[in-house]
């Protein structure tokens, strides 16, 4: 039994309103650090192209609600490996130094984005979600994850798409597919111990990648390190015990350079206290002292806007998404829709989670946009796209998302016998009827 598509369920409604929540704070939040706005030219040009975009992301929604989640799974691995091909022309175009006939062009030395006719599209957001939905497909009914060995293909599988996502370059995008594959195979039975040791395989190479690192790549670190005020004047003070993090001139001016963002990232989250300095106030709206504040540091305006209240408020709809999708995974039985929704809770949580990190100097700065709420096209397609997923399961497992009415398993109870140590039988005999 299936619900009519634009019945999103309680746990649907839930997410439905977090998110409007969410891209109304973007909206507001762009429409007043437009350039065009701050300057008083043209008008708040990228508020008007994110509504268009919100729009074409409720059209998605209503697409992907009325094919259906087990659609999308039958035909995953044919959409992951599209997605994984769409991001071979990058890294060609990147080793060529082309734009592939203006088939794309970098933007601060990466190849991220195919020009399309009006809309520059990010192949690497499609890969999440396909990725997402190709692994939860193979795992549903496999057992050989229970064994070291068996985690060979979905580490390949993992490895691929963030091998070509990272030469592009984003380390950002690369990195958030670990935590998914990591949930997921939680979710799907894999053995703790396994994945501690993968993890604490991976951590081994961290020292080997580190020399591997272009310097900007290193530099995006150290940048984290370099907060500490002791630090850098170690580096100022013996730079040849310090080489391998950073220079001395690198310390020296790591306030006007590499850590510029960091800075005033925090003093805008900073300077808005407890409840902001206002809509459309404050000097980090005024002037455009904090670059990309319209995407990737946006939630550092929010902060300076409405203070810690609308920090809170943003991270409370976050977690809305977060629970609500849980529900959804743990009221369904059937594994891939079961693990479709926990790798799809991993993906929106996991990126919440390092867009503000990064914002508050907790992680290196990656290019990280805020789900939901910062100025980009794909990234806001496929999120809508994510949680359609999430409220199609919802909708074809409706009577999994309520427990069973009281009356029933009192009548349940009654017909067995009545007995207090019949108790467990009536539960089982209840569930046996639900299924």
């Amino acid at each position: 039994m299936r619900r009519s598509p634009y019945d999103l369920t309680n746990p649907g409604w839930a997410m439905a309103a977090a998110i409007a929540v969410l891209i109304l704070t973007g909206l507001a939040s762009i429409y007043v650090t437009d350039t065009h706005y701050a300057i008083g030219d043209d008008g708040p040009a990228n508020a008007g192209k994110q509504l268009l975009r919100v729009v074409a992301g409720l059209a998605l929604v209503s697409i992907v609600l009325r094919v259906g989640y087990q659609t999308v799974g039958r035909y995953s691995y044919a959409l992951f490996l599209a997605a994984v091909l769409l991001l071979v022309p990058l890294l060609a175009a990147k080793l060529l130094h082309s734009s592939m006939g203006g088939l794309t062009s970098p933007r601060n030395g990466a190849y991220r984005w195919i020009q399309l006719p009006g809309f520059p599209f990010q192949p690497s957001e499609l890969v999440k979600v396909a990725y997402v939905a190709a692994l939860a497909w193979y795992l549903r009914f496999r057992k050989n994850y229970r064994r070291l060995g068996g985690l060979f293909i979905p580490l390949a599988a993992s490895t691929i798409p963030m091998a070509l996502i990272l030469l592009e370059p984003d380390l950002g995008t690369a990195m958030l597919l670990v935590p998914v594959l990591f949930a997921m195979l939680f979710a799907a039975g894999a053995r703790i111990r396994h994945i501690a040791l993968i993890s604490v395989m991976l951590t081994a190479l961290v020292p080997f990648a580190w020399g591997k690192l272009a310097a900007y790549q290193r530099l995006r670190v150290t940048t984290v390190l370099l907060q500490s005020d002791a630090l850098r004047q170690a580096v100022i003070e013996r730079p040849e015990r310090y080489r391998s993090l950073a220079t001395k001139r690198q310390a020296l001016e790591w306030a006007a350079s590499s850590g510029y963002q960091l800075v005033h990232s925090k003093n805008a989250i900073g300077s808005g206290g407890v409840l902001g300095q206002g809509w459309g106030r404050g000097i980090y709206v005024e002037n455009n002292l904090l670059p990309d504040r319209h995407n990737d540091f946006v939630f550092a305006i929010i902060a300076h806007q409405w203070g810690l209240a609308g920090g809170a408020a943003v991270m409370l709809c976050y977690a809305v998404i977060v629970v609500a999708g849980l529900r959804i995974a743990s009221a369904t039985s059937e594994p891939f829709a079961r693990l479709l929704a926990v790798g799809i809770v991993a993906l929106i949580g996991s990126q919440a989670t390092i867009s503000v990190a990064m914002t508050l100097g907790l992680l290196p700065i990656t290019g990280m946009t805020l789900p939901f709420v910062s100025y980009g096209g794909s990234s806001l397609l496929f999120n809508f796209a994510a949680v359609a997923l999430l409220i199609s399961i919802s909708q074809h497992r409706p009577y999994l998302l309520t427990t069973e009415p009281f009356v029933f398993q009192r009548e349940q109870h009654e017909r067995i016998g009545g007995g207090s140590d019949d108790h467990a039988l009536s539960g089982q005999v209840a569930a046996t009827q639900r299924a």
